[in-house]
This record gives structure tokens, sequence and C-alpha cells, in this order.
């Protein structure tokens, strides 16, 4: 049996191609223009993604607010929700900034991977949220207040928020947060390294 191959043969327009192509270098040119005059810059929330830990050699942060929240669903029952600080500043400056999570990998096995920047010029950032189980480091604020407002027990949402601080600035040195959520609007991370280290 003999099956007929048929052959088809196209043009290609070299005045649609090449100005598709220019279009395409051009637009991503000016990508990597915008990128190298301001920086490495992205906003992006990271929840969802469970427990991770986030230590830095020094903050320091302007327009400071702490206040208590809850981490979870509540349609899940008690057990699906936990406590948590809420870190809300709106400018932030980082230096020796690690972000890191414990993985399990299939096969391969425990794994931490680790985000670093920050080592020579600073981590920006700016409108930045952390919902935290666990805050260590040596802290020091500017206009401090510390405000306690009534609520009923009733209201899980409203009680976590029954305490609140605020300040000026913060700054806290040889940080360590256990947090569940982090946010940033916009962060700049000069030096950043990912790797993965193996436990």
């Amino acid at each position: 049996m003999n099956e007929g191959v048929m052959m088809i043969r196209g043009k290609t327009s070299k005045k649609w191609f090449f100005s598709a192509l220019l279009c395409g270098f051009l637009l991503l040119g000016g990508l990597f223009a915008v990128f190298g005059v301001t920086g490495v810059a992205y906003a992006t929330p990271i929840g969802g993604i469970g427990k991770f830990n986030v230590s830095f050699d020094k903050m320091v942060g302007k327009g400071f607010k702490l206040y208590g929240s809850l981490y979870g669903d509540p349609k899940n029952g008690a057990d699906g929700v936990k406590p948590v600080f809420v870190n809300d500043i709106q400018k932030v400056t980082i230096n020796g900034l690690v972000i890191s999570r414990d993985v399990s990998i299939p096969l391969l096995g425990n794994y931490t991977v680790k985000i670093s920047a920050g080592n020579k010029t600073p981590v920006e950032i700016q409108g930045l949220i952390q919902k935290a189980v666990l805050i260590n480091g040596d802290a020091s604020f500017s206009n401090m207040n510390i405000s306690e407002n009534y609520v009923t027990a009733d209201d899980p949402e409203a009680v976590s928020k029954a305490f609140t601080q605020g300040a000026d600035t913060v700054t806290i040195t040889n940080g360590s947060l256990d947090t569940e959520y982090l946010f940033q609007q916009a962060v700049t991370l000069p030096g950043m390294k990912v790797e993965f280290v193996k436990k």
C-alpha cells in the first residue's frame, strides 16, 4: 500500500516578520531599560505557603504599626486558625536579608530554599505586611504609642486587634521572624541569590 505524501509550501512575508520581530525586541529592550534604571522591583503576595523564616542583620522601618490578627480559615474550626502579629510598615530598608523555607522533595529528600539579598546594597521595600507567630531581635522605636481597645469577646477578629502599637520609626538588629504571610507593594533586591541547601 503506497500512501501519498502531500507537500505544502508556504511563504512568509519578510515585511511582517521583521516588523513583528523588531517590535518584540523593542518591547524587551524597554523592559530591560526600566528594570536597569529602577532596579529589580516586583509586587507579590507570598501567602498560603505555610511557615517560613525571615532573618536579617538590620532593618529600619518608617511608619510602623503592630497589631494582632488571625491566620487561617475560621470555617475549619479552631485548629484551622492561629493568632499572629501583623507588622505593617510603610517604608523599609534591610541589610543582610535571608528568607528561608524547609521543603521536602520526593526522591531527593529535605532541603531549605534560601533567598538572600542586601549584603552590600540594602533591600528597599514599600508597603510591607508580615503576619508572624514569633519575632526575635533587638528593637528600638521613636515616638512609640501603645493602645488598648475595648472589644467584645464574641468576635475573634475584633479581639485580635484589642492591642495595637505604632511608631514613627522602628530599628531591629539581628532579627528573626517566623512568618506565615508576607506581602510587599514593591521591593528592590540587590544581589539576590536563590539556592537549595540540602539538610
